[in-house]
């Protein structure tokens, strides 16, 4: 499997991997390369029935993989939108295009967003490389 490298312009992330990019009045929310780096095949989305507004922290999805589930959680509290249509007919899209085309779920911000704690692109990066020692150790 081929797997982009492109990232979306408006980029930001969570501590728990997920990703938001703002274009206008909408963001679209998918999960990090990092958190999905090694998964070789999707089996499953499974999604909370999620409608109208959600808080920040909101189980929104879980990617069900061969042998772990990654939970992906509303970034910030929002107007729940849909999902990514694409990916019902290729689930792997999300691994194919982990910061682009392989969003999960998109949504409407009910503040503006740089009112929100998320981490920039150089931040999450500082973050991850905090994490990989502790990962050594266990």
């Amino acid at each position: 499997m081929k797997i982009s490298t492109i990232s979306r312009p408006r980029i930001n992330f969570t501590n728990n991997h997920e990703w938001i990019d703002f274009n206008g009045s909408v963001g679209f929310v998918g999960v990090s390369a990092h958190r999905l780096k090694g998964i070789k095949n999707i089996v499953n989305i499974k999604w909370s029935n999620q409608k109208g507004v959600i808080d920040q922290g909101t189980l929104v999805a879980e990617i069900h993989t061969a042998d772990q589930i990654i939970p992906v959680h509303a970034p910030l509290s929002c107007r729940y939108l849909g999902q990514n249509q694409k990916l019902s007919g290729n689930l792997n899209l999300v691994l194919e295009s982990p910061q682009d085309n392989g969003w999960i779920f998109f949504v409407a911000p009910l503040k503006f967003y740089s009112q929100i704690p998320l981490l920039s692109p150089e931040n999450y990066q500082k973050l991850i490389r905090a994490e990989i020692p502790a990962e050594k150790t266990h």
